[in-house]
């Protein structure tokens, strides 16, 4: 089954299309641990238990590498051991890498990707061009290109002609599991990039990061609902698009002040998100 039919299987078994943000900051989690990497271990079992109790989970969850490698090579371990546990339980992972090499290192990137962390898919950035992607394109795998970003330095490079570049080569590339990142804060952006793929008859899944949880501190500003109605402005019409939450999401509990439910203020802040978007 390709990557795009497996997560459109998976949006609609879980009734939402939630991607949850695993981003440890060991500051702002509130567990008592013996090491850092116990720390992270607990905090997101903990999450993942209080989402299996409700029955109430994300459609996908999305750890950024760089938050575990920046902690010790133990915690790129226990980064594994969340990838495997989080998918045993039917989520679908992203790997946040934001990877693009030559293309001998590509496949290696793509290895450690798939193989040895045990992603389904994987985040690329395209600007080495066709040798630099091609060796992440496996089928059951998904692969999603940076094309419209939401943070401040995007305008540096991505005007407008070179996100339509991108966005051809996304097509030519599609492999039935090609999927773009395109940021929340611009729904203006985000409806005409959707209008461009829609018109060549081409619905790629869209990971869309950036999102906010009302009353809830973290995520850059984007409405979720208006990042839904600028898709369907678009021409889009299929369930493959997620949309992410990271520290809005892990550290809701910051907006009650109550660091010892963090378990079950992330739930709650999913469900909020959640019904946001229906």
């Amino acid at each position: 089954m390709s990557f795009t039919s497996l997560l459109e299987s998976r949006i609609a078994a879980c009734k939402n299309p939630i991607c949850f943000g695993l981003d440890p900051v060991l500051s702002l989690i509130p567990v008592e641990a013996a090491t850092p990497e116990d720390k992270i271990r607990k905090f997101y079992f903990d999450i993942l238990e209080e989402f299996l109790k409700r029955n109430t989970m994300p459609a996908v969850v999305k750890p950024n590498s760089a938050y575990y490698e920046c902690v010790s090579i133990g915690a790129m371990q226990v980064l594994a051991e969340i990838i495997a546990t989080y998918r045993k339980e039917g989520m679908l992972v992203i790997l946040d890498a934001k990877r693009g090499d030559i293309g001998k290192s590509s496949e290696a990137y793509s290895k450690a990707a798939f193989d040895i962390y045990g992603a389904n898919a994987v985040t690329v950035n395209p600007l080495m061009g066709s040798d630099c992607v091609k060796p992440f394109l496996r089928e059951e795998n998904g692969v999603y290109v940076l094309l419209r970003t939401s943070n401040k330095g995007a305008e540096d490079f991505q005007k407008p002609e070179l996100v339509a570049a991108v966005s051809q080569k996304i097509i030519e590339w599609d492999n039935s599991s090609v999927g773009a990142v395109v940021g929340a804060t611009n729904t203006h952006d985000l409806a005409e990039i959707a209008n461009f793929f829609s018109k060549q008859k081409k619905e790629i899944p869209f990971l869309i990061p950036g999102v906010s949880i009302p009353g809830v501190p973290g995520g850059q500003g984007g409405d979720a609902r208006e990042v839904m109605n600028a898709l369907r402005e678009g021409g889009f019409k299929r369930n493959i698009h997620v949309l992410n939450s990271s520290s809005g999401l892990s550290y809701a509990w910051q907006a009650s002040g109550k660091p010892g439910n963090y378990a079950s203020a992330c739930a709650d802040a999913l469900e909020r998100l959640a019904e946001s978007v229906l």
